[in-house]
């Protein structure tokens, strides 16, 4: 160093060097191929909105106009989520749920985690799905009896209907003579929406009913509700919050329209939009809404999610204590004799 207290001219170059160098490392140039690649994403997921949006006019935007200010910026990307960024600005705008970019790491396989016994770490809860163009996940099935007899149900995810569906018949059936049954669908984002159907026939015994109904730009496609030959006719209280979501909400809501189950909880995501995902040729995933959803009461779902009959809210206080408060409001109602 100088008696200045500068550095050398050659210590600085070497040291602006250094620092362009782990800008380089930490934002990794594109390739001309993922260039290529994000542009031909880029017209996909635009030419998917402009073509399945359930709104012929898109809500009222210019999407013509938010193609062409879009693209240049997406030629000139430097990383991919900077292209991810850009993506999912545009279709923020269009203002609803069910639009997304699902970033090409979250397809590649679960990790098979191996817990040797001694170790002391519980094994990974639920086994592994994948559903179409979905990232794989895991998916667990939950029933059992409540201290107070009656039986309480839950599942994370609406998928993999040819091992959901059975053990939800199974845990019905084992319910049959319960005073009630708890419904746990809390942090359920959804998933494959003709299950809300399945599901729903196991408590409504009259043929012709539905759940709501949803509208594409050529058809409108109803969830209508096929009775099983046993159905439980007994009190069905259904827990939600902000992560219930989708198909969740479909059930959910349509059950309270057609006054068959009590909502206890706070209220959901408003995210009832049914939706498709695709590939992308950079190798993300879009998901985008094919349709509207109303309820069987004509309520819109979307944007304002189901409201609880019951409202409760867990505290921190009751989940150190070990009591879970929308549980016990359920169980309440149901001792009270239900409807």
């Amino acid at each position: 160093m100088s008696a200045g207290g500068t550095l050398p001219l050659c210590l600085l170059l070497r040291a602006i060097l250094f620092t362009l160098l782990l800008a380089g490392a930490a934002f990794p140039q594109l390739l001309p191929k993922q260039k290529t690649d994000n542009l031909a994403s880029f017209e996909l997921l635009w030419r998917t909105v402009r073509d399945q949006h359930p709104d012929p006019k898109l809500n009222g935007l210019n999407w013509q106009a938010i193609h062409d200010s879009t693209r240049p910026l997406i030629e000139q990307a430097q990383s991919m989520d900077e292209v991810r960024d850009l993506l999912q600005g545009m279709i923020a705008r269009l203002e609803a749920s069910h639009y997304t970019v699902i970033p090409s790491d979250r397809y590649a396989p679960a990790e098979q985690v191996q817990v040797e016994p001694s170790a002391g770490v519980a094994a990974p809860k639920g086994h592994l799905v994948r559903f179409g163009n979905l990232p794989e996940s895991r998916l667990f099935f939950e029933s059992r009896t409540l201290a107070g007899g009656a039986g309480y149900i839950a599942f994370n995810e609406f998928l993999d209907p040819a091992t959901i569906m059975p053990q939800f018949e199974a845990a019905v059936q084992g319910f049959a003579k319960s005073p009630g049954i708890v419904l746990d669908l809390r942090g359920n984002p959804g998933g494959i929406g003709i299950m809300a159907m399945g599901i729903a026939g196991f408590f409504i015994d009259k043929p012709g009913l539905k759940l709501g109904e949803m509208k594409t730009r050529e058809a409108t496609l109803r969830f209508v509700i096929f009775p099983r030959p046993e159905t439980y006719a007994g009190p069905l209280a259904i827990l939600l919050d902000a992560g219930s979501a989708s198909t969740t909400e479909i059930l959910a809501g349509g059950l309270q329209d057609l006054k068959r189950a009590r909502i206890f909880g706070t209220r959901s995501a408003g995210a009832a939009l049914p939706s498709d995902i695709i590939r992308l040729p950079n190798g993300d995933g879009f998901q985008y809404a094919q349709a509207s959803y109303t309820s069987e009461n004509g309520k819109v779902l979307e944007g304002n999610g189901v409201t609880p009959d019951t409202p409760v809210r867990q505290t921190a206080e009751a989940t150190s204590q070990g009591h879970d408060l929308v549980i016990e409001a359920a169980e309440e109602w149901i001792r009270s004799g239900g409807p």
